[in-house]
């Protein structure tokens, strides 16, 4: 059986406009004081051809990085009022709802994938052009101190993160959340003790580190790890994986630092890319 794929890259930004909410015409007052960029990361199409198949499957795939000023931070991406056209400059193209994105990493990501299209071959340029809307955060803070011992096997207590939430109609407010510790028996070989520290929220939160305290003062080091999940319904929960030496036990304050002064901003796009055609053609057996 043989099978041909084909790609094409899509670079040279014609023109890579700075997005932003709320930007103010010439003479109608200061800059807005924050301001939200987007970079395009990479733009691919793909079609493969496949025997039996009297048309090629296609696939259109654009990646999206955006950025805010620091100390803010872009903690989520809504679903709600999120759409994208994308169009070449022959008039095909399609409007997208659906997207991936990666909000934990350095540079928050947004990726877009178009089934059953790519730009036409005799197309010059391809737009993209709507609305992004982002979670932004002001402020760090850290939370009230929980108490926990490091003796018990499991352990779980509420944690209520003040001002760690925003809700549809873009009001602030407090989230309830679940947070856990659970310790394993020591390494036979290593003689470490395994403690993980989970935390369960009920809505996106945009939370960036926790930190372990003993009664003496001193943080709880040997951290190897962590993750982070969200679920379909909204929930999301955080991982932190330790490896403490033998004999460390006892009583530990767990602080949560999160991201505050949250609010909703709409993110006009639009942007054209010139199209460099196909790069690549392969054929196997």
């Amino acid at each position: 059986m043989i099978v041909k794929t084909a790609s094409m890259k899509l670079f040279s930004a014609i023109s890579l406009l700075h997005l932003c909410a709320g930007v103010s015409a010439p003479g109608a007052g200061p800059p807005p004081e924050k301001t939200v960029s987007a970079v395009l990361l990479s733009a691919v199409g793909e079609a493969s051809w496949n025997p039996g198949l009297k048309t090629p499957e296609k696939k259109f795939r654009i990646r999206l990085g955006f950025s805010v000023p620091v100390p803010g931070k872009i903690v989520d991406c809504r679903k709600e009022g999120f759409l994208l056209d994308i169009r070449d400059s022959t008039g095909s193209g399609r409007a997208s709802r659906g997207y991936d994105h990666f909000m934990d990493s350095g540079t928050p990501e947004v990726t877009l994938e178009m089934e059953h299209w790519t730009p036409s071959p005799e197309a010059g340029w391809v737009s993209v052009k709507g609305n992004v809307p982002l979670m932004i955060a002001e402020k760090e803070v850290m939370s009230e101190g929980v108490l926990f011992s490091m003796d018990k096997k499991k352990e779980k207590q509420s944690l209520v993160l003040k001002g760690g939430a925003l809700a549809d109609d873009g009001r602030q407010g407090d989230v309830k959340t679940a947070l856990e510790i659970r310790t394993w028996s020591p390494n036979r070989n290593s003689g470490k003790i395994r403690l993980e520290v989970n935390l369960k929220s009920p809505c996106v939160l945009g939370i960036s580190e926790v930190t372990l305290i003993k009664p003496d003062g001193a943080p709880v080091l040997g951290r190897r790890g962590w993750g982070h999940s969200s679920a379909s319904d909204g929930s999301s929960e955080w991982h932190w994986h330790y490896d403490l030496e033998p004999g460390e036990e006892g009583k530990v304050q767990v602080f949560v630092s999160y991201m505050s002064e949250l609010k909703l901003v709409n993110v006009p796009v639009e942007m054209k890319f010139s199209l460099s055609g196909m790069v690549r053609e392969t054929s196997g057996q």
